[in-house]
């Protein structure tokens, strides 16, 4: 089984690793929202259909099918990685398994520690509007999932076990319309590291990775924090960028060094 699993991710992930913290997926979208991406990330939305949320693929090969079916104008594929895989809840038994170890991938385990309250924290939930619903019972409904684990009974968890209030705000891994999916709601723990645009006549698909730089807005005023940047690649998140300019600023010994970084930091907090 534990061969199965591995070759499973490894097949999923088209040869991603998943590295004990972060596990990749791939949300398909047009080329006219590349900009809002770059400075805003992924954003949940609010179709209703399988419930709210940033909707994805869980593997890439699932992605790249759905983008060429035509429905999207421009369609990129854009690629992320989950930054805290242990906030999400896992339908489908063999990925729960792999991210979260033989002993927590149980759902009623998933469960107890998804929610801050706990599996009494989801009973009230599943009770009010089933005054019938039991513990017992409801553990029942959860071990049959395990045990029949189709996409079918994945379904009835979604639409049949939970109102619809707390499934519109649940962060899933599941079998969904489009095979193994994703339904993020919230996309705090959703890292956007690049994209692609698919080519599906014959020519190879470009790939772009994101950096640092992208997340900083197109107006002139900024061009001096991206030189800034490209002069130092190893600064790859905001955090350091501050830490490290405040200290130039506060370490500054003549007046162009000090209004210079003065500068950087002004553009800087424009940015929180």
């Amino acid at each position: 089984m534990k061969g199965y699993i591995k070759k499973l991710l490894r097949e999923s992930l088209l040869d991603e690793e998943y590295d004990g913290n972060s596990l990749y997926g791939y949300h398909v979208t047009s080329m006219d929202n590349l900009d809002s991406i770059k400075s805003g990330g992924l954003k949940a939305g609010t179709r209703g259909m399988q419930g709210q949320g940033l909707y994805a693929f869980y593997d890439y090969a699932h992605a790249y099918r759905y983008a060429g079916k035509g429905e999207i104008n421009n369609p990129i594929i854009v690629k992320f990685y989950i930054t805290s895989p242990h906030r999400f809840l896992y339908l489908n038994m063999d990925i729960a398994k792999a991210v979260l170890g033989s002993n927590d991938y149980h759902l009623v385990n998933q469960i107890e520690n998804y929610f801050y309250g706990g599996f009494d924290e989801f009973f009230n939930a599943v009770k009010s509007p089933n005054p019938n619903m039991t513990e017992d019972k409801l553990r029942d409904m959860l071990q049959n999932i395990e045990d029949d684990n189709s996409e079918g009974n994945q379904r009835t968890f979604v639409f049949s076990l939970i109102p619809k209030n707390l499934n519109d705000k649940l962060n899933l891994v599941w079998n969904g319309n489009y095979g193994l999916e994703f339904r993020i709601n919230n996309t705090g723990y959703v890292k956007v590291v690049g994209y692609d645009v698919p080519n599906f006549h014959g020519k190879e698909t470009k790939s772009h990775e994101f950096s640092i730089i992208d997340s900083i807005p197109s107006d002139s005023k900024y061009d001096i924090l991206r030189d800034f940047l490209s002069k130092n690649p190893n600064l790859d998140s905001f955090d350091r960028v501050y830490a490290v300019v405040d200290d130039l600023y506060k370490n500054a010994r003549n007046n162009r060094d000090y209004e210079y970084y003065q500068k950087l930091s002004d553009l800087l907090i424009t940015m929180k």
